[in-house]
């Protein structure tokens, strides 16, 4: 096990896309066969998405719809998001990560921390947010129907022009979350939430 995982390690820092891939899958691999692997797998693939994650710059760049992570980023992100369920002490650290346009349908990304992240245009449709941390968050135009966002800190996180029919935000922290083009809320969506103040800009909901 230790060999196939210094080999996975050598594959992940190679300059070729084919192998930075082979390096993932073969670390999903180890994470499957050795449980006791499963959280330092879980760390190195965080940290490999952190390096090939900047962030941009300009906050006021506007969202580019053609915009979506690299193939290995996003092969990583799928390997995270299907991981196998296991006690993790940790939250995992994507803070301040341009992950705008990823594929993140079904993920389980339960207590993962995105603060200040970007996500813009990502899908998430299905994906297991509960007590995520989404901190000024940019997640404009994302689809998160049928999402779970229980007791998700979405604090001051950038939601206009999202999609939000059916998602779960049950104690919900939506203090300055910017809802105010947000797509498909209803008022039992928002009022099944935690806690809201004055700066909540909330959509016209039926």
């Amino acid at each position: 096990m230790t060999d196939r995982y210094v080999e996975a390690i050598k594959l992940l820092a190679s300059d070729r896309t084919v192998e930075r891939l082979g390096g993932i899958y073969a670390l999903e691999r180890i994470m499957r066969d050795s449980p006791k692997d499963h959280l330092t797998v879980v760390e190195v693939l965080a940290s490999f998405i952190r390096e090939h994650t900047l962030m941009a710059t300009d906050e006021e760049e506007p969202l580019q719809t053609d915009h979506h992570p690299t193939e290995p980023v996003q092969a990583a992100l799928t390997v995270l998001g299907r991981r196998p369920i296991a006690h993790e002490p940790f939250r995992i650290d994507l803070r301040g990560t341009d992950l705008r346009g990823a594929d993140l349908k079904q993920a389980r990304l339960d207590r993962v921390r995105l603060g200040s992240a970007r996500m813009d245009g990502s899908d998430l449709t299905e994906a297991r947010l509960e007590d995520a941390w989404l901190q000024e968050t940019r997640l404009e135009g994302v689809w998160l129907d049928r999402a779970y966002l229980s007791a998700a800190n979405l604090r001051a996180a950038n939601l206009r022009g999202a999609s939000l029919v059916d998602a779960n935000l049950t104690q919900a922290k939506l203090i300055g979350t910017d809802l105010s083009t947000a797509i498909g809320c209803t008022a039992e969506q928002i009022q099944a939430a935690a806690v809201l103040d004055e700066s909540t800009r909330l959509p016209a909901v039926e």
